[in-house]
C-alpha cells in the first residue's frame, strides 16, 4: 500500500511539474528554432521564464477606465487552463483519470476566450476592440473543426468522456490508425488558428492591420502582462498536447509499449509540434483577412473526413 502511495504521489508531483513548467519552454523552443532559421543565435531556450520573472517585478499600469473585468480576466484564465490541463488527455500521464468530457473542454476553451474578449472590450482600446472582432470571428470558423474531430474519435469509442477515448487501452480505436492522423492534423491547423499563429496571425508583429491576440492584450502590463502571458503558454500546451495524443495513437507502436515510454513520447511530440510551428513561421507568410477562411477549410475538411471514417465505423 506504501509503495501504490509514493507511486501515485511522485506520478502527481511529475504531472505538476511538466504542466507548470513545460508552457514556457515549448515558447522557448518555438523563438530559438524560428531564430535558427533565420540564421540568428537568438535568446536563450529559457527566456520565457525570464521574461514572466521580469513582468512579476514590474509596476503596473492600469487604464481608469477599466473595471474588475480586466483585473480579474488573467487569474480567470489561468485558473481555467489549469482546469483543464486537469482534465484533457494533453498527456498520457494523468494521475487523477478525472472524466474530461468533450463538451465540457470545448467550453472551458471557449470560456478562456469569452474572457480575453470582455478583458479587450473593456479596457475601451481601439486596438482591443479590433482583435477582439476578429477573434471571435476566428473562432466562429474553427470551432466546428475542433469539436467535430473530438466527437468523431468519441463515437466510435461510444463515449464523451475523452478521457476515456484516448486510453491506449480502449479496444475499438487500436486498429483506425487513418481516423487518428487525420483527426491530429485537423487539430493542428485548427490550434494554429486558436492560438493566433502563423498564417493566421504574426506573434511578433504590432501592426494594427495584422494584429489578433497581441492587439486584446496591449493594455496589460507587470503582474496581469505575466499572467496573461502564462494562460496562453498553458493554452499552447494544451492544445499542441491534444494534437500530438492524436498523432501517437496512429503509430501502432504505442499501443503496444510501457507507460513510460508513452509519457517521454508524449513530451517529445510536444516539442515537435511546437518546433513544427517555428518552421512554419519561418517558410510562410501570414494570409490576408480575407483568405484566412480558405485555410480553416483545411481543418474543416480534415474534421468531416473524421466524422465520415466514424459513420462507417459504426454502419459497420
Amino acid at each position: 500500500m506504501t509503495s501504490i502511495n509514493t507511486d501515485a504521489i511522485l506520478e502527481t508531483l511529475v504531472f505538476i511539474a511538466i504542466f507548470l513548467l513545460l508552457p514556457p519552454l515549448l515558447v522557448g523552443i518555438i523563438r530559438k528554432t524560428k531564430a535558427r532559421f533565420q540564421n540568428r543565435i537568438g535568446a536563450p531556450l529559457l527566456q520565457p521564464y525570464f521574461d514572466l520573472l521580469k513582468l512579476l517585478s514590474k509596476g503596473e499600469t492600469i487604464s481608469k477606465h477599466t473595471s474588475w473585468i480586466f483585473r480579474s480576466t488573467a487569474a480567470i484564465n489561468v485558473s481555467l487552463l489549469i482546469i483543464l490541463a486537469f482534465l484533457a488527455p494533453w498527456t498520457s500521464l494523468r494521475p487523477f483519470n478525472l472524466g474530461a468530457d468533450l463538451f465540457l473542454v470545448i467550453y472551458l476553451l471557449a470560456l478562456t476566450r469569452f474572457f480575453t474578449v470582455l478583458s479587450a472590450l473593456d479596457a475601451g482600446s481601439a486596438f482591443g476592440g479590433f482583435g477582439a472582432s476578429r477573434e471571435v470571428t476566428l473562432a466562429l470558423l474553427v470551432e466546428p473543426a475542433v469539436i467535430l474531430c473530438l466527437a468523431a474519435i468519441g463515437s466510435v469509442s461510444q463515449t464523451s468522456d475523452l478521457g476515456v477515448a484516448f486510453s491506449f487501452n480502449n479496444i475499438a480505436l487500436a486498429n483506425q490508425p487513418g481516423l487518428w492522423f487525420i483527426a491530429g492534423c485537423g487539430l493542428f491547423l485548427a490550434s494554429l488558428v486558436e492560438l493566433s499563429r502563423m498564417p493566421a496571425d504574426d506573434p511578433t508583429t504590432h501592426l494594427e492591420l495584422t494584429m489578433v491576440h497581441e492587439a486584446m492584450i496591449l493594455e496589460n502590463s507587470a503582474a496581469n502582462l505575466a499572467l496573461v502571458e502564462y494562460a496562453h503558454f498553458l493554452k499552447i500546451l494544451i492544445l499542441l498536447g491534444i494534437s500530438s495524443q492524436c498523432l501517437l495513437h496512429a503509430i501502432p507502436f504505442f499501443w503496444h509499449t510501457t507507460e513510460l515510454i508513452l509519457v517521454f513520447s508524449s513530451l517529445v511530440s510536444i516539442m515537435i509540434l511546437a518546433a513544427s510551428i517555428a518552421i512554419i513561421e519561418s517558410v510562410a507568410v501570414k494570409l490576408r483577412w480575407t483568405k484566412l477562411p480558405e485555410f480553416i477549410a483545411y481543418s474543416v475538411a480534415m474534421s468531416i473526413f473524421c466524422v465520415f471514417i466514424a459513420l462507417s465505423k459504426n454502419l459497420n
